[in-house]
């Protein structure tokens, strides 16, 4: 029983010939699909700008960013289809909101605060099989059901300090949490045997710590960097550990170039490891994790900052490695986006939104998406 609840988390090598999911095909396996812990201008920017926003759960630095208190939300709407093997699926799509967070400063003081949730891991999806089992010496056709729907929750809270003009500094404590429903369902087509379900909760728990510098060089020139480390995944069910999973070490890099005042560039370029994760897989026959992924996000920015009454441009470019795969082939992932935002209020209300065409390929199957992103940012 242990080894099967476990096995709950990996789902399978191979993925099923006939299947149906709410997220990405590639969250079937392995601990999930990650999520992005980005905002929505971030996204329609390529992802350039994630180690720059205050609203994106990438860099703790960018706290001291807020100097006044901000609450922002972002939803976000996937359209997608899927081949895997010989099987196609199309129409699909599911509404989420990835990120929410609150941002201010504390008085009299160089430090600012940022309290967000972003979703860490993707867990849902439904899978149907079809397969002959001989019972009794007759062949008995069966239809299996796989289904999950949760996800790993990422509850961060971040200190930001403007140490000085040019150079901030932060560190975050992230706590894991969240839960999946998982059912498992066997039909027969013979009517002399009932339909088997079993049903359990899962449940997840770590924790993890984060810390980031911010740098402006010059007017024209900001880099900054960060490091993360989390440490195990637990899970459990009712009140009891079944598994645990080492999770990675991540590094991050950006640079933002303004050569004139109507254009900013911006990448932010990140490393993770897996390779923790990728024994503790091997060790119960799951899917392959790779040791180490690529994310790496380019954009610019035209117009001007929207602030100033302007409605700016974004647009960007993204390549980025999948952790999991069925086979020795990594999957990857590219992204073509753009969007804009607007400003009102004087400045108290910013309405950003983004849409991304998303490629993804390998491991024996392809995946179409396009994500529409919507995000409102209200500082009263």
């Amino acid at each position: 029983m242990r080894k099967a609840l476990v096995g709950a988390l990996v789902i399978c090598c191979t993925i099923p010939e006939a299947s149906q999911a709410q997220s990405s095909v590639y969250g079937i396996l392995g601990l999930g699909f990650p999520g992005r812990p980005i905002g929505t201008r971030t996204r329609a920017g390529g992802g350039g700008m994630a180690m720059f926003d205050a609203r994106s759960v990438l860099n703790p630095a960018t706290a001291a960013g807020f100097q006044r208190i901000s609450v922002a939300v972002v939803s976000g709407t996937t359209l997608r289809n899927y081949t895997v093997l010989d099987s196609t699926v199309e129409g699909l799509s599911d509404t989420r909101s990835p990120i929410g967070l609150i941002g201010g400063s504390l008085r009299r003081t160089p430090v600012s605060f940022a309290l967000s949730y972003s979703t860490y891991l993707e867990r849902t999806y439904d899978l149907f099989t079809e397969d002959t089992v001989v019972i009794r010496n007759e062949p008995i056709a069966v239809t299996d059901r796989i289904s999950e729907d949760g996800a790993v929750v990422d509850i961060r809270g971040a200190l930001g300090v403007r140490v000085n003009s040019w150079l901030s500094v932060g560190g975050a404590v992230h706590v894991l949490s969240g839960s999946s429903k998982r059912s498992t369902q066997r039909d027969f087509s013979s009517p002399d045997y009932f339909r088997v379900l079993d049903t359990d909760r899962l449940t997840f728990s770590g924790l993890g710590f984060s810390a980031g510098v911010l740098a402006s060089l010059d007017p024209r020139l900001t880099v900054a960097a960060a490091i993360r480390s989390d440490g195990k995944l637990d899970t459990g069910l009712d009140s009891s550990t079944v598994g645990q999973f080492d999770l990675p070490l991540s590094y991050a890099a950006g640079l933002t170039i303004v050569p004139v005042p109507a254009v900013r560039l911006a990448t932010t370029a990140i490393r993770t490891t897996w390779s923790g994760v990728s024994a503790d897989l091997a060790a119960i026959g799951g899917a392959n994790a790779f040791d180490h992924t690529w994310d790496i996000g380019t954009g610019v920015e035209l117009g001007g900052s929207s602030r100033s009454g302007r409605v700016p441009l974004l647009l960007g470019f993204r390549y980025a490695q999948l952790p999991f795969s069925p086979t020795l082939e990594q999957p990857t992932e590219m992204s073509f986006s753009g969007g804009t935002n607007f400003v009102f209020a004087s400045g108290r209300v910013l309405f950003d939104l983004s849409v991304e065409r998303i490629l993804r390929d390998g491991g024996r199957a392809e995946e179409r998406a396009w994500y529409l992103s919507f995000s409102l940012t209200v500082s009263p």
